[in-house]
């Protein structure tokens, strides 16, 4: 209601139907598709006097509600046809206030309306406005409708919910108002702004062509002034003369303006040039020195400066002029998605301005991080968990990967979750630091080799999955995919650990190869990681190599095609997946792994797999034989649980050697430990065969019988 002390004219669709129309005392225009929604229960009793198209009511003069705005010479209060008004609420008669609105000041600048403020700088109305002067302009609304209503100049007045812009500090309403301003001529520019987005890569790739490249399509001129104290100052000074003769002046360094400045004095020890040290120096605004010229008022919009990082925080072209042609454009950058309309576009705007080029070269754009539910995270409603509290439950890396391996590096919204933090933590860096420990513990070398010829087909797997992990790693980075980035490497530590280490711990205790092959296959990975994981990785590298060589001082590994075997590792796939379908059986069948079974009959669509591997499957889920078999396509498994007393006794025997082992951890023996033990009575009737190797697996060096299971050393 506030805005209709300043209107200036009434728009309608020129196109539309409108009706003059008899209620009660009075007659009103409206469009005839709003009648419904304006009379509500009245318009059946409304009388059509009149009806037209809206182009026939266009230039028709009305008597304005208020005339206390003075309208500097123009032709105001007509009627005016727009392609913005709206046929689906309201009357279909548009009220226009010329500054408060982007399509009102359109169309006064269009019509050549008047455009006269009402509010002052703290939006109370001017002492023009004679019976609200001096009045905040929301408390002046009750005083207009109640004002109406007396003069029978009011309908219907009621609420309407709708957004509405508030100070986000200290919640004061706001409003939108026409000023004066500087703006770069974004459009002169635009063809090359469009043509230069081309040159940079983004991720995700749909921004290019879409929220960045659109918006670039669509981008208005650029407001670069702010109305305030504080602020880089516009150093722009402007003779005193109001008119189009006026002579200005912009001033490019401190040199320059020491130069034109009526007094050089005032230059001299001039250091800060903020404005209270710039506003009292005039300048000469014509080249002969003859006409002074003030400091305009405006500072430069905060983008401005924002825009001119890569240059101006290295002080160019005064110093390092070198530097930052050899350095620009950027390869990399990355800020969240909200930026694509402000520090990647205004970045963009002001090298393809100064330089004729993009500024950046590869652009990383995350989302926004939400409270679990969705909210928006906020110290007020503190709906987030400390972030020093969570590096201290699971560590700095645990907080990266999680993020890095998320959707938020997607551009998309993430609802942030603890819980998935804590399970980063256990399936990443628990699972790799405890890897680390079982090489420091049995399978150290004393020098990490370069190359390595493993024989072993574990060995020669674990070699080809670390040159593919680095390989798709090295691509995936190279894109800046983060997210496929932390699945390969996740998925290689669960191999590492669950399939390569777990098959291979006792191998790893006696071979050099196979120690030499881990040691090889942990480096590679901690150069992998070290990225996403830097701390960890660090910390591992360092116990590592023991030579204080900084894991973020070494070079990326390389990878050969050569050592890439995709037979192996397809079959080493369809391994796993083979035990897995076994350990779900013996599960389902509630047959513990330690109790060997007499074998698995397997149904698969491809090859048979080598006895190598079939030695693998056979050892990891404790069978005698796998016979294979053909079918149409997947995975079939048949176990065959029928227990001989070979196949008994034989369980018997790991279940022994798993109760010597937890003796041995208790007593906190060494793994080179030998030791004595007693057996119980019950293991007496085991085979000769079986005890001998229990004793061999265990480091028993004799053994007596009597009641208990106990250990004696020496």
């Amino acid at each position: 209601p506030w805005t209709l002390i300043g209107n200036v004219a009434l728009a309608v669709d020129e196109k539309a139907a409108y009706e003059r129309v008899k209620i009660g005392d009075i007659s009103v225009w409206v469009a005839q598709k709003c009648k419904e929604n304006v009379f509500n229960g009245d318009a059946k009793t409304v009388k059509v006097l009149e009806k037209v198209q809206g182009s026939a009511l266009v230039g028709k003069e009305y008597e304005p509600l208020y005339t206390f705005m003075p309208l500097d010479g123009k032709r105001a209060h007509y009627v005016a046809s727009a392609d913005f008004v709206s046929l689906e609420e309201g009357t279909g008669i548009v009220h226009t206030a010329a500054i408060f609105g982007e399509d009102d000041y359109a169309l006064a600048q269009k019509l050549n309306l008047p455009c006269v403020p009402t509010l002052d700088d703290q939006g109370k109305f001017f002492d023009f406005v004679e019976p609200l002067k001096g009045v905040f302009y929301k408390k002046a609304e009750a005083w207009i409708i109640d004002d109406l209503t007396k003069r029978k100049l009011m309908y219907k007045a009621e609420k309407i919910t709708h957004s509405y812009p508030f100070c986000y500090r200290c919640e004061t309403p706001l409003y939108y108002n026409a000023v004066p301003a500087w703006f770069i001529n974004v459009q002169k520019i635009k063809p090359d702004l469009v043509k230069q987005n081309e040159n940079i890569n983004w991720y995700p790739d749909h921004l290019k062509h879409g929220r960045f490249g659109k918006g670039l399509e669509q981008a208005p001129d650029w407001n670069i002034s702010r109305s305030r104290f504080w602020g880089t100052p516009m150093p722009i000074w402007k003779c005193q003369m109001q008119n189009d003769k006026c002579q200005m002046r912009i001033v490019g360094s401190i040199e320059e303006l020491k130069k034109w400045a009526v007094d050089p004095a005032q230059v001299d020890n001039l250091t800060d040039i903020h404005r209270e040290f710039l506003d009292d120096i005039d300048v000469w605004v014509d080249d002969k020195k003859t006409i002074k010229g003030k400091r305009i008022p405006e500072v430069f919009d905060c983008w401005v400066e924002s825009g001119s990082m890569p240059y101006a925080s290295i002080h160019y072209p005064f110093e390092n002029k070198e530097l930052f042609e050899e350095s620009h454009p950027a390869q990399f950058i990355a800020e969240y998605i909200a930026q694509t309309r402000a520090w990647f576009y205004t970045l963009h705007v002001m090298s393809v301005g100064l330089f004729g080029k993009h500024t950046f070269e590869n652009a990383v754009t995350t989302g926004t991080i939400l409270a679990e539910d969705g909210t928006k995270m906020s110290k007020s409603k503190n709906n987030y968990p400390d972030p020093s509290l969570l590096f201290e439950k699971y560590g700095v890396d645990a907080l990266r990967f999680y993020l890095m391996s998320s959707v938020v590096m997607k551009a998309e919204n993430l609802n942030f979750s603890e819980k998935q933090v804590a399970e980063t933590y256990q399936k990443v860096i628990q699972i790799l630091w405890n890897t680390f420990a079982f090489y420091k513990l049995y399978a150290q070398v004393d020098a990490i080799p370069d190359t390595i010829t493993p024989k072993h087909v574990l060995d020669l797997w674990l070699v080809s999955v670390t040159h593919s992990l680095v390989k798709h790693v090295t691509l995936a980075m190279d894109r800046y995919d983060t997210i496929l980035t932390c699945r390969l490497i996740e998925d290689y530590i669960n191999a590492l650990s669950t399939w390569y280490l777990r098959r291979s711990r006792e191998r790893l205790k006696i071979n050099q190869i196979s120690r030499e092959t881990f040691a090889w296959a942990l480096k590679n990975l901690l150069q992998v990681v070290a990225p996403i994981i830097p701390f960890i990785a660090e910390r591992v590298y360092q116990n590592l190599q023991n030579n204080g060589e900084s894991i973020h001082l070494t070079v990326w590994p390389s990878f050969d095609e050569k050592h890439i075997d995709t037979t192996l590792e397809t079959d080493m796939f369809f391994a796993r997946m083979i035990v897995e379908k076994i350990h779900a059986q013996r599960k389902e069948k509630a047959v513990p792994i330690r109790q060997p079974l007499a074998g698995a009959r397997v149904a698969i669509s491809r090859k048979e797999l080598s006895e190598e591997i079939v030695e693998v499957i056979k050892e990891e889920v404790n069978i005698k034989s796998v016979r294979f078999t053909k079918c149409e396509k997947d995975i079939k498994v048949t176990l065959d649980t029928q227990l001989t007393d070979q196949l008994i006794a034989e369980g018997k025997m790991r279940e022994l050697i798993r109760k010597i082992q937890v003796l041995r951890k208790e007593k906190g023996l060494s793994v080179e430990a030998k030791i004595h033990m007693q057996f119980p009575e019950e293991y007496k009737d085991m085979p000769k065969s079986l005890i001998d190797d229990v004793k061999r697996k265990t480091l028993v060096e004799s053994v007596v019988w009597g009641e208990t299971l106990s250990i004696s050393i020496g």
